[in-house]
């Protein structure tokens, strides 16, 4: 697919999803490295305070690796205030707990979230 056919179909130019090369646009690939690497690491700092946030009975790792909602995973309600005062402490941010904060349901969501609002 080229460049113009991606855009015709509303596709975004550069994405290996939607079948156009990355090299389409120069240097997209080695951004969406450092965004992934970015990324990670932003994830993984989020499952050690969810780790910490519950006392130690969730590893990074196990967090990490699920997608399930962070209540099926045993994270309370104390853990997820604790988990709140976290990460407002550590990323300068004021976490809005209006309209159910579905940021909250999962980690993915949570990441996404968080990195949305983080330079």
């Amino acid at each position: 697919m080229t460049t113009r056919q991606a855009a015709d179909a509303g596709a975004i130019p550069g994405t290996a999803a939607q079948g156009v090369a990355d090299d389409v646009i120069p240097g997209v690939a080695v951004q969406r490295a450092e965004d992934a690497g970015a990324t990670s690491g932003l994830a993984a700092r989020l499952a050690g305070m969810i780790s910490t946030a519950c006392d130690g009975r969730l590893t990074s790792e196990e967090i990490l690796a699920s997608g399930a909602s962070l209540s099926a995973l045993g994270v309370t309600s104390l853990a997820l205030l604790r988990l709140i005062d976290a990460v407002e402490d550590e990323f300068d941010v004021a976490l809005d707990l209006g309209g159910g904060a579905p940021y909250l349901d999962s980690f993915p969501l949570l990441v996404g979230y968080m990195d949305a609002r983080t330079p």
